[in-house]
């Protein structure tokens, strides 16, 4: 009977009926050769740039927005300076405080990084009785001063601009200045000096003051009753140099017109060598001296105003 049987429509293709049985059905296997690999690591590197290029552009567009709208705001670098409050001014010497408005400007508003310190400092050592100086900002509102001021040795007289003689001091290092703030009590104890005139012609600079100091100090300190009679230095033989030949510093007083220092000696034994000199006219009655010269090598010669020269 046909269909009656069991296997009947059956076919050699066997019970299992699959496309996957069917030729080229089998799933496809990935290939693994060095080319293959190659190609798909190209693939990733190329898919890795395309979304480091996107992402960046979208970082740098936004970086963009951000600048853009915070381009007018300023940037503070600097902290807020405030405006200077205090002055705080020192001073080894004699300048008094209201000396400082005459020198540098500084205005109410002025702010402390404003100040130009360098520039403050050469204007205060550009005044002659100014040795050195030195400025300092004291935050928050302050700023510090401090001088030290030349040595006052002599005084001189100068012709000012309306022909008018002029005070001017003296300083070791040989500084011609205009005395400010001095008391007349040392200003009177500064004997006057008759500077050098230089070969090319004026006395400017001083040369060899310290010398001149030295002597002063030293008769200041050995004989103060006598150093009180000195009016007068004069350098017209004493170029600066002590090693040079005829080099001698002329000291007038009221005691004894003309008394010649020289350099062959030291000044402490030319002084004990005055002093024994003064003693011995006293003793002889005083007898009116011309003239005593210590510079000799030595010894001294005094000249008496009745011509009679005497060696010591």
């Amino acid at each position: 009977m046909i269909g009656g049987s069991k296997h009947k429509g059956s076919t050699s293709a066997g019970d299992e009926q699959s496309w996957r049985s069917l030729p080229g059905g089998q799933r496809r296997t990935r290939i693994k050769s060095p080319q293959a690999r190659k190609r798909r690591q190209t693939q990733l590197l190329k898919l890795f740039v395309v979304f480091f290029v996107f992402f960046f552009s979208i970082g740098l567009l936004i970086w963009g927005i951000v600048a853009l709208k915070n381009r007018e705001e300023p940037i503070q670098i600097a902290t807020p300076s405030k405006p200077v409050e205090k002055v705080l001014f020192d001073t080894n010497g004699v300048l008094p405080p209201s000396w400082l408005g005459t020198v540098i400007e500084l205005r109410r508003d002025t702010t402390m990084m404003e100040i130009d310190i360098h520039h403050m400092k050469q204007q205060l050592e550009a005044h002659g009785q100014v040795k050195s100086a030195s400025v300092q900002r004291l935050f928050p509102n302050a700023l510090k001063i401090e001088v030290q001021e030349h040595e006052p040795v002599l005084r001189m007289r100068v012709m000012g601009p309306k022909e008018r003689p002029e005070l001017r001091i003296v300083s070791r290092a040989g500084t011609i200045y205009k005395g400010v703030g001095y008391p007349r009590a040392t200003l009177s104890q500064l004997p006057y000096v008759v500077p050098y005139r230089h070969p090319e012609g004026g006395f400017k600079p001083l040369r060899g003051i310290d010398q001149v100091a030295d002597l002063l100090e030293v008769t200041r300190r050995t004989q103060p009753n006598f150093y009180r009679t000195w009016q007068l230095v004069s350098l017209e033989h004493y170029s600066g140099d002590p090693d040079l030949p005829g080099q001698v510093i002329e000291v007038r007083t009221s005691m004894v017109p003309r008394i010649i220092f020289g350099f062959n000696t030291s000044f402490e034994q030319q002084l004990d060598r005055l002093a024994v000199i003064l003693n011995y006219v006293q003793t002889r009655g005083n007898p009116a001296v011309k003239r005593i010269d210590l510079s000799l090598h030595g010894s001294a010669a005094v000249q008496f105003e009745s011509g009679r020269i005497s060696t010591f």
